[in-house]
């Protein structure tokens, strides 16, 4: 506007001083200068230049972002769900993945015991090999501690590595020589049990019948100083089908208390026992349990989980979004929360965001079922997303409805946390592996699109100061500035004017109005308004004016709600009218 003023002005100046200088005769011999008064009246009542309008001022122009600003451009139509050219304030947090396990268990209680069996007499009569049946004999297996992670909660069944020697053999007191086991003799452990031969040596003449049954495949000869040394393993037991009171039995307890059975058919040949003689043998067989662990389980786990605060800065914001009397009632801000959970464990998070101005807090708001909004539940082995929002977005059962988010950004903040989280293990059975590390890991993101509210209030101040000091040339009573404003911005903005001084401040003798309320509009359906300025000046001169603030209130209107701000949406004023009532006084003089 004050360009305008000044090239009309200079313009009509210029035409009067031509004029006058036509019509004049100079004497140079008189310095006249200091004799005559250099004061222009220009013009009558009024004064009225040119009309003119402006270009179209996108609102790219108006936001005029640096490329490193949080606030961002939608390239690609269906991205969040906006379209190509939104405004939206885009910003990824820094996470740290949070580690979790499930502590390995070593048994610390392993024991097996030794029993003997009498053997029927072994009585010579002039046969080549003489054979009699054992009656079974039974070996205790003992399993036990009592400071078992209490990370679990229950197990249905587990992979256990607890090596066992099953050892058999025989004693005499009439009888030194070699004895044989004969094929088929068996040794069967509890059903819930399975029991593998883990010695390559061993496999030669034991082979396994069943998962808990093992068998002598071939003849094994025995002596009283060389029984037979069986390595087997223990490598699941299925806990549904132990005793009551075994097992996972309480939390941090473990107990298994299970006993081996085996018969089968025990021989000496001829050539160890001549003809009419007698051999007595008691047969002894004997667990060993040399070590004992848990590797994996499938049951019910509730380890610890702690979830690391995650934040994210906001950046390069326009001045007039963090004026502190915004209320930025933002339609549907939304925070993406994409959580990568690599274990089996199903979780229910919960916890708070907070943003904050200039290092202090200005709003927090809750998370999760805690906080009485939708579960935030993370399926085991998934990387989900959820999005956390003032209103569903897709509605799936990953959009967790928050209905005051928006009071997060009603002043846009330097920085958003997510904190105080915490976690609750979902009781389902699954399976995990002991002293695995599993990685849960949250990233954000905050995807607040521009498009308001019915309570959204943007306050924007703009200065055009140091006028010029030609001014003070000039008197006027009245200057009045009227325009169409064509707006395709959906928000209704209201525009006041203050007069300024050389100081910035306000100036009491010239007063600005402005009349006429912008009306919001869209590209499709833009608004037309007549708007009117005027400046008033109450003095004697103008020279103190150095320019105006101008303030504009915008606010939602409720016809376009929710229509996102966007880079093809514009402003332009046409038909600009200036007119000065009362004339122009110029003086000259220096």
């Amino acid at each position: 506007m004050k360009k305008a003023i000044k090239r009309h002005l200079s313009r009509v100046m210029a035409v009067c001083l031509i004029a006058t200088g036509a019509t004049s005769c100079v004497d140079h011999d008189y310095d006249l200068t200091e004799d005559i008064d250099l004061t222009l009246q220009l013009g009558g009542e009024s004064l009225t230049v040119p009309t003119s309008s402006t270009d179209v001022i996108t609102l790219s122009q108006i936001l005029d972002l640096k490329e490193d600003s949080s606030i961002k451009t939608i390239e690609t139509s269906g991205e969040y769900g906006l379209e190509k050219g939104d405004y939206a304030l885009i910003q990824e947090g820094t996470s740290t993945p949070s580690n979790f396990d499930v502590p390995e268990v070593t048994i610390g209680t392993i024991n097996g015991n030794t029993t003997t069996t009498e053997l029927p007499e072994f009585y010579n009569v002039g046969i080549d090999k003489i054979t009699q049946e054992a009656h079974p004999s039974f070996n205790a297996i003992h399993l036990q501690d009592d400071n078992v992670t209490t990370d679990l909660v229950s197990i249905e069944s587990a992979d256990l590595d607890v090596d066992i020697i099953f050892e058999v053999g025989y004693t005499s007191t009439d009888f030194r020589g070699t004895a044989y086991i004969e094929k088929g003799y068996v040794a069967t452990f509890d059903p819930s049990w399975t029991v593998e031969i883990s010695d390559p040596s061993t496999a030669q003449y034991i082979e396994s019948v069943s998962t808990n049954e093992i068998r002598f495949k071939e003849s094994y000869p025995v002596t009283p100083t060389h029984p037979l040394n069986a390595q087997l393993k223990l490598t699941k037991i299925d806990f549904t089908k132990v005793p009551q009171g075994q097992g996972l039995y309480a939390p941090g307890h473990f107990l298994i208390d299970n006993r081996l059975e085996s018969s089968g058919n025990i021989s000496l040949m001829m050539s160890d026992l001549p003809v009419g003689q007698k051999a007595n043998l008691t047969l002894v067989t004997t667990t060993k349990v040399s070590a004992a662990k848990i590797l994996k389980v499938r049951g019910i786990v509730d380890p610890k989980i702690n979830i690391n605060t995650t934040s994210f800065d906001i950046n390069d914001i326009p001045d007039f979004l963090s004026d502190p009397e915004n209320n930025l009632d933002i339609d549907n801000p939304q925070i993406h929360l994409t959580i990568t959970n690599s274990s089996p464990l199903s979780i229910e998070l919960s916890g708070k965001l907070t943003s904050y101005s200039k290092g202090s807090e200005t709003a927090t708001v809750g998370v999760g079922s805690t906080f009485g909004t939708k579960p935030v539940i993370v399926k085991g082995n998934s990387t989900t997303e959820f999005v956390i929002c003032r209103k569903s977005v897709s509605g799936s059962a990953n959009d967790i409805e928050v209905a005051d988010i928006n009071s997060l950004i009603a002043t846009i903040p330097d920085r958003i946390s997510f904190h105080d989280a915490t976690s609750k293990a979902i009781p389902e059975v699954a399976e995990y592996s002991l002293g695995t590390t599993y990685t849960y890991n949250c990233e954000y993101k905050a995807v607040i699109p521009l498009a308001f509210g019915e309570s959204m209030k943007l306050h924007y101040t703009h200065e055009e100061a140091n006028w010029d000091e030609d001014l003070e040339k000039y008197n006027f009573n009245t200057v009045e500035v009227t325009a169409d404003v064509f707006n395709a911005i959906p928000l209704d903005m209201t525009p006041s004017a203050i007069a300024l001084d050389h100081n910035g401040n306000e100036l009491s003798t010239v007063t600005a109005t402005v009349e006429n309320e912008v009306k919001a509009g869209t590209p499709a359906q833009p608004s037309t308004t007549a708007l009117k300025i005027t400046l008033r000046s109450t003095g004697k001169n103008i020279k103190d004016l150095d320019g105006v603030r101008l303030v504009f209130d915008a606010t939602s209107n409720s016809a376009f709600q929710g229509i996102n701000l966007n880079d093809q949406q514009t402003l332009k004023f046409e038909n600009i009218r200036i007119t000065v009532k009362g004339g122009v006084l110029v003086d000259l003089n220096d």
